[in-house]
């Protein structure tokens, strides 16, 4: 339910009978909550804008759901009444009306699909954390969604790790797989890099692995399910988890039956085939190649394989991606429109994380894993909270919610199109724009809710300060909100507004006793922290961070 979509409604009802119908708009401030801009009607008929809103006004009926309707200059506004708004908007909360949006259909959204050679490292972390919010969006709009992982088992990095366990012995460290396995990468790249000739013999190995050489297929199943197992674990840390793994190695047959389907777009160029994208229509690119000329295909045609493998699931589904891939995406819509031309395809485009340090490579083990990002941040955490005389399991609990908290929010707050550096100070700031100071407020909400019996009743006409009158047009905001970051793609949005409405919160906790006011006031205020509290947990719900009771 859009509440604010309901006196949205009800101003452009009593423009029409009023004889002025039209669209009102968010107004500022200071000018009350929707404004009419009678510019337009000017030239229609033939008078000044300023006298066609003073005759809006004169004309205009009585509406419970507006405190007052006034014109000023050319604008006609409207001053929602809070009594009404608090009304509405308590009452879905209290009643789980207001998480309730229409049903819609299947979506899958693949997120992370990072090469399983391994440890995930923090570069990567801000793919899945982005991902997994649309997702939890996505699913409380009401969409069915279905999360995947695209796992390239084939090509060139595999096919390194395989070389490299096949031919190098290396020490293997960590209990994890992952952690053991990668050795193995790094040290057939360093081999690569100082003999080329080794080259061929990776090729060699791309070209068994797509035919099904066992032995290959084994050592895979072996050191790249290692890896993804590990993978799987340390994204599991902060929330992130997948309904289904999908191995590239599974759609190379596939892959080959689709060139003939595309063939008047497809060229030859020394014994290999791309598509001429100028002739599909992406500008700014010419060739995509689908096969070496050996016979081996590349990742684009087996990328294609993948998204009409998810469009036989879903007619709806989205990509997430680093900035670079944003012409490969483009070809690969363009395709895919050719051949399914009823599926939607979407990407939601990201800009990197680094450290202050700089950038990462797990190639020559210049790298920060996500595993030290949450062990760093579990430290740090349990440094600030050690002398708040929590019990041992409490401490635990908390410093693990916090610091996951701190994580997914500082990277969540960013436009996903800005680059971050992450830091620390600010990801842990208790008392900033920070997933601990949005942890902290839902626990002090908590405690009010915990000190007093409230038996769910309360009357809107006691609404009366402006902190409370703020909070509620704030709590209104979040079908709206979720409407947005869900069409948009757009999870920053979320992230934001859960901050907003922390904020908000704590100027009324710090204006507006709860407890001592008076009775009617006193339960009113119960209904605002209940529904605050409500709201709260299912905005962190979505960001994926746990709301503590306690901290």
């Amino acid at each position: 339910m859009e509440i604010l979509s309901i006196f949205r409604d009800e101003a452009e009802r009593l423009l029409r009978n009023a004889g002025y119908p039209g669209k009102v708009e968010q107004a500022r401030e200071e000018f009350g909550d929707f404004t009419f801009p009678c510019f337009s009607l000017a030239k229609e008929r033939k008078m000044n804008p300023a006298l066609i809103a003073k005759d809006v006004v004169r004309n205009m009926e009585k509406s419970e759901y507006f405190e007052k309707i006034e014109n000023v200059g050319a604008y006609v506004n409207f001053t929602i009444n809070p009594k009404k708004l608090a009304e509405i908007t308590l009452s879905s909360i209290i009643q789980g009306e207001i998480f309730k949006f229409e049903e819609k259909g299947k979506v899958i959204v693949e997120h992370t699909s990072a090469n399983p050679t391994g440890p995930l490292h923090v570069g990567r972390t801000r793919n899945s954390i982005i991902g997994d919010t649309v997702a939890r969006i996505l699913r409380r709009f009401g969409y069915d969604v279905e999360v995947q992982y695209f796992v390239n088992d084939v090509g060139k990095q595999v096919a390194t790790l395989l070389w490299g366990v096949k031919n190098l012995r290396v020490e293997e460290e960590g209990e994890r797989e992952d952690y053991r396995y990668v050795k193995y990468y790094q040290a057939a790249y360093e081999e690569l890099e100082k003999r080329p000739e080794i080259e061929k013999e990776v090729q060699e190995i791309i070209w068994k692995y797509e035919r099904g050489d066992q032995e290959l297929r084994n050592l895979a199943e072996k050191y790249v399910g290692g890896i993804m197992r590990g993978i799987a674990e340390s994204l599991k840390r902060i929330n992130v988890e997948f309904d289904e793994f999908v191995w590239e190695s599974s759609l190379v047959e596939r892959s080959r039956k689709i060139p003939p389907m595309i063939k008047e777009y497809l060229k030859e160029e020394n014994g290999a085939y791309y598509i001429d994208l100028k002739k599909l229509g992406v500008e700014e690119k010419d060739k995509l190649f689908l096969y070496r000329s050996d016979g081996t295909t590349l990742y684009p045609l087996r990328d294609i394989a993948y998204h009409l493998y998810k469009a036989e699931k879903a007619r709806y589904n989205i990509d997430v991606l680093g900035e670079d891939h944003k012409l490969h995406f483009q070809a690969i819509k363009r395709i895919i429109g050719l051949l399914k031309p009823d599926t939607r395809l979407d990407a939601l485009f990201y800009s990197f994380v680094k450290l202050p340090e700089g950038k990462m490579s797990t190639r020559k083990g210049r790298v920060v894993y996500l595993d030290d990002l949450v062990e760093e941040g579990m430290k740090r955490v349990e440094e600030i909270i050690r002398k708040r005389g929590y019990s041992e399991e409490e401490k635990k609990k908390i410093t693990k919610m916090v610091a996951v908290g701190a994580i997914r929010f500082h990277i969540l707050n960013v436009q996903e199109e800005k680059p971050i550096t992450f830091k620390w100070e600010n990801a842990l700031n208790f008392e900033g724009e920070s997933g601990p100071f949005i942890q902290y407020t839902h626990a002090r909400a908590e405690s009010i809710m915990k000190k007093t019996s409230w038996d769910r009743s309360f009357n809107s006409q006691y609404i009366s300060h402006p902190q409370e009158i703020k909070l509620v047009k704030l709590m209104a905001r979040y079908p709206e909100i979720i409407k947005e970051a869900a069409m948009k793609l757009t999870p920053y949005v979320v992230a934001k507004y859960a901050y907003s409405l922390a904020s908000q919160f704590n100027q009324f906790y710090r204006d507006c006793p709860v407890i001592k006011a008076e009775s009617g006031i006193r339960e009113f205020r119960l209904a605002l922290v209940y529904s605050f509290k409500a709201l709260i947990k299912d905005l962190l719900e979505l960001l994926g961070i746990e709301a503590p009771e306690k901290m």
